[in-house]
This record gives C-alpha cells, sequence and structure tokens, in this order.
C-alpha cells in the first residue's frame, strides 16, 4: 500500500490546486479501498495504479467535463453501478461535496462499502441505493447521469432515460476505443429518441478516454425502461 508521502507526491503533481484537507481524504478513500477489496471484490486496481487509473483519472475526466460539456456545480448526479464509487466519487470529494450524488449499485456488499466511505469521510448529500437503474422510480430526478465499464450504450440508454430530466439532463458515459461499435449497435434507440449524440476526448496519463453524452430532449416513451430481461433477449 502507498504512503501518504506517495499519495501526496501524485496528488500535487497531478492536482497542484488541492488543498491538504482534500488530499487527505482522497488518501482516505485509498486506503479504504486497499484495504477492503478483498471483502467487497471492487476494483482490480492496487497501489500507484489505484491512485493514478482510478482516483486522479476520475478527477481529471469530471474536469474536463465540468468545462465543456456542463456545468457540475449544484446539479443532482446519479452515478449507475459505481462499485468502489468510479467515476464519480473521487470527482465529489475533490469538489468537497458541491452537489447532490446518488449511486445505484445493484450488489449490497458494494453498497455496504459505499456507506462505509461515507461514514468515515463524513460525506453529506450523498445517497447509496441498492437497486438497478431500470428498477428506480426516481423519474426525471437528475440533471446528470454517467457510469464506466457497466454495459453497453445501448444497454444504458434503456435503462437510464426516464431518471434524467427532459431537457435538464446530460448523460454521459465514459467508454473505451470500442466505442464507435458501441454507437452502431445503438443506432435503434438513437433513432427513436431523438438523440444528438457528441464525443470528446481525454487524455489522462496517456490513456485515452473517449466521453459519449447526450442530452434527454424528448419525453420518456412509455415502453422505458425496459427490464434488463428484455434488453439481454
Amino acid at each position: 500500500m502507498l504512503t501518504v508521502k506517495d499519495t501526496n507526491n501524485l496528488f500535487k503533481k497531478f492536482l497542484p490546486e488541492n488543498s491538504d484537507e482534500i488530499n487527505e481524504m482522497l488518501y482516505q478513500y485509498y486506503v479504504l479501498i486497499e484495504t477492503e477489496n478483498q471483502k467487497y471484490n471492487l476494483t482490480g486496481f492496487h497501489n500507484e495504479k489505484l491512485i493514478l487509473e482510478g482516483i486522479i483519472e476520475s478527477i481529471l475526466v469530471f474536469k474536463e467535463i465540468n468545462q465543456k460539456v456542463c456545468d457540475l456545480k449544484s446539479k443532482y448526479i446519479l452515478d449507475i453501478g459505481a462499485g468502489a464509487g468510479f467515476p464519480f466519487l473521487p470527482y465529489y470529494i475533490y469538489t468537497n461535496q458541491n452537489f447532490n450524488l446518488t449511486i445505484y449499485e445493484p450488489l449490497k456488499k458494494r453498497c455496504v462499502f459505499l456507506e462505509l466511505v461515507k461514514q468515515k469521510l463524513n460525506l453529506g448529500n450523498l445517497t447509496i441505493k441498492n437497486i438497478r437503474a431500470e428498477d428506480s422510480s426516481e423519474l426525471e430526478k437528475f440533471n446528470f447521469i454517467t457510469a464506466r465499464a457497466v454495459s453497453e450504450l445501448k444497454n444504458l440508454i434503456q435503462i437510464s432515460y426516464h431518471l434524467g430530466k427532459l431537457n435538464n439532463c446530460i448523460f454521459c458515459f465514459l467508454k473505451s476505443n470500442n466505442y464507435l461499435k458501441e454507437l452502431e449497435n445503438s443506432q435503434k434507440y438513437i433513432k427513436e429518441l431523438n438523440l444528438h449524440i457528441k464525443t470528446l476526448e481525454i487524455i489522462c496519463n496517456n490513456i485515452k478516454n473517449v466521453i459519449v453524452y447526450y442530452q434527454k430532449e424528448k419525453q420518456t416513451p412509455k415502453d422505458y425502461p425496459r427490464k434488463w430481461s428484455q434488453i439481454i433477449k
């Protein structure tokens, strides 16, 4: 496990604007992941890779999104299937919790871990729900919905569209270099919902992150959300 000095050096290199308080909170978060990972099966990242590709990369990506896609301050944010808290929880800590964050996580044990993080770091405006997105009844509640490494774009569209506010929600998903294939597979739903898809490439630590995003401009169809059993047929 990395020491406080190790992590502070990385934070100072990539996030020089951080206060000592924020760096300490991010370090505590890192330690919780490392110490609880075996129990909760949270992530395959460890040590420097966990700091760089988990915590710091998440923060840098959402700093770019905040500048180039939409202002996230004071928004109602939903992170679908966050697991250890990626992608959004590190940015939430980094910004000193200046918005309302809800996490949907279908695995109970990971919800237990996230509640532990909330308690240990004394995080406010954070709600953790042991639920699948397609089973949620929080209709048109959120201004910004995100996910990383949860499912294909076509599936994310079908399970989350009902949760965004009409004309006031950006859906923003972190994708790999395979995103063009995912866009191709999603054409039926893109046309059905009149989605104007945009992309943004963000390079962090020589790793390319592709952001696929769109705004909700059409009312939710009556057959949305689709159940997972329908989607995977």
